[in-house]
């Protein structure tokens, strides 16, 4: 008893289960990949049990982890298409007004003019969870160092949460929990002489996977019916006791500016409508144009200005005359 009041009982419990062989015992290991969510046959946890959490809104069927350097990782939570479309359609019916704030922030997020094209690692859809749905979801920067061939990251109340790659490229990960057991010296602080260490260890492994085409907001999959919509416009486009035709003709206003646009504005403003927007290119702008002209209300269409943007896009300034 004299060995374990000086130097502690040491104890671990918690064989690991018949998996691969890590690929090295000694060797920090380079855990980038993508990886199903869903544990593997024989694992005795999921990600569900660790603080490998998120907040999707929804299923994650995949995670990624990105080596940021410094012994530092960042990990990604995505969703299955098909699932996080259908949220999509269920958030759009159920709760139009949010829908449409979320919308405007998704369509801002990639618009050259106002937002920025970020790729996967960036986490562009940080800002657009608070609002609503996302495809995918991650943190920078968890800190963890090397140990005997496996990253390990300290958690909180006496846990640890180890990682290591095996030889079939799985992900093998351990879930370490420590309790103590101590002779109180202080008891202000619970501090004392530790007569008892015990380590308990789960074992979890998980299948490399393939990550979800990353999901880009068009105009095409976040659709919005204006004559449908209840709730007041969120772009601050339409406006109460005006002309009925101007609904109408935004509606076929944005579609003909096609899929890769971004309409602006569309309002009356004192004789005329102002119409801003982004368009691919000077072509596309012609072809807008000329389609306006041919508009059963539309008295004139007049190019009042435009500006060059990034990759040959153009911004432009369009008033509409509507016929008395």
């Amino acid at each position: 008893m004299t060995a374990c009041l000086t130097a502690g009982c040491f104890r671990h419990s918690g064989d690991a289960p018949d998996f691969p062989t890590p690929l090295s015992e000694t060797t920090c290991p380079d855990l980038s990949g993508s990886f199903a969510m869903q544990a593997d046959a024989g694992s005795q946890v999921d990600w569900s049990n660790t603080a490998y959490t998120h907040t999707l809104g929804g299923p994650a069927t995949v995670l990624s982890l990105f080596d940021s350097g410094g012994s530092a990782m960042t990990t990604v939570f995505h969703r299955d298409p098909a699932e996080f479309a259908a949220a999509i359609e269920r958030f759009r019916k159920e709760r139009p007004a949010e829908y449409a704030a979320w919308r405007k922030q998704a369509l801002t997020l990639f618009d050259p003019m106002r937002g920025v094209l970020k790729v996967r690692r960036e986490l562009p859809f940080d800002t657009l969870r608070q609002l609503g749905p996302v495809p995918e979801w991650g943190m920078h920067g968890r800190k963890g160092e090397c140990r005997d061939g496996w990253w390990v990251e300290q958690g909180d109340y006496d846990t640890e949460i180890a990682m290591t790659r095996d030889v079939r490229g799985g992900l093998q990960v351990r879930f370490d929990k420590t309790e103590r057991k101590v002779i109180s010296l202080w008891a202000e602080t619970g501090a004392g002489i530790p007569y008892s260490i015990h380590t308990h260890s789960r074992w979890a492994r998980f299948v490399p996977a393939e990550v979800p085409s990353f999901w880009t907001p068009t105009v095409q999959n976040l659709p919005l019916d204006e004559r449908a919509q209840t709730a007041p416009d969120p772009d601050g486009w339409l406006q109460k006791d005006e002309d009925p035709r101007i609904v109408d003709l935004r509606i076929r206003a944005r579609k003909l500016m096609g899929a890769d646009a971004q309409l602006l504005n569309f309002r009356r403003e004192s004789d005329y409508v102002l119409f801003t927007g982004t368009l691919p290119d000077r072509a596309a702008l012609d072809v807008l144009l000329a389609s306006l002209k041919a508009q059963p209300e539309v008295a004139g269409a007049t190019l009042e200005s435009t500006m060059n943007m990034n990759f040959g896009r153009v911004r432009f300034v369009i008033h509409l005359n509507l016929k008395r």
